[in-house]
């Protein structure tokens, strides 16, 4: 018989793993050649707009198919998928408002005369709100009766999106500003993407043997939105102190 406390353990690691891959990208920026210190709510909007990378990523791996790890019911990851692309599109509508509050004339770049890297940021956003008004079921069950094509949709507009997002990221170049950084995002997304879109994944079976905890959905809301808000904080201190070292 499973050890009640089982489920728990699993989802304090499921926790950690998330935390991990949420802290990588800022990881990744603050590598060699770090970007001069600009301002707090600067410095953390762009942060949270890098949180919200890797959460958007997080997704193509964790698309609502059960997975080896957490060991949860299918429910969950359903839920879980649901909760982290709420929690994504909500840091980025955070990451454009703040940078609009903190420096208004931004709005110039949301002309068409705006550089294309911020023209692809925008239309990245539009695509991440349609993706989720969509994806509201009674909405999704009007458009698409047939389950399988709205799949379809949502696959195809959710890499489109992915790829004007890293558009925006690496023309910006200003926190992503080394050979090795931007080499080291592309690598990522590329594997991750290349691995969404390789339907073999889709048909395999070995997780089907995991033994499976019930009555883990309800573990989904607080792991969407407890990893994030723990590393967002971490990030505005990390602004601060940036800030606060700067010459």
């Amino acid at each position: 018989m499973s050890d009640s406390r089982e489920p728990g353990r699993s989802a304090r690691r499921f926790f950690l793993f998330l935390v991990f891959c949420l802290v990588s990208p800022l990881l990744l920026v603050a590598l060699a050649a770090p970007a001069p210190a600009v301002g707090v709510l600067w410095d953390w909007a762009n942060a949270i707009g890098y949180v919200g990378v890797a959460l958007v990523l997080l997704l193509f791996f964790y698309t609502g198919r059960p997975r080896a790890f957490p060991p949860f019911s299918g429910r969950f990851f359903a839920n879980i998928h649901r909760d982290l692309g709420y929690v994504a599109l909500l840091l980025v509508l955070v990451h454009v408002g703040l940078l609009l509050y903190t420096e208004p004339l931004l709005l110039e770049h949301l002309k068409p005369s705006a550089p294309l890297y911020m023209l692809a940021g925008l239309a990245s956003t539009v695509l991440f709100l349609l993706l989720a008004i969509t994806s509201i079921t009674p909405l999704r069950r009007r458009l698409w009766p047939d389950y399988h094509r709205f799949r379809g949709f949502h696959a195809w507009l959710s890499m489109a999106a992915v790829v004007l997002l890293l558009v925006h990221i690496v023309g910006s170049g200003y926190y992503l500003n080394t050979g090795l950084k931007t080499a080291i995002l592309l690598l990522v997304s590329g594997v991750l993407l290349g691995v969404y879109i390789d339907k073999r994944h889709v048909h395999l079976r070995h997780d089907r043997s995991v033994a499976r905890l019930r009555n883990t959905s309800h573990y989904a809301a607080a792991l969407a939105f407890g990893p994030v808000t723990l590393v967002l904080v971490l990030a505005l201190g990390l602004a601060c102190l940036w800030l606060g070292l700067a010459p």
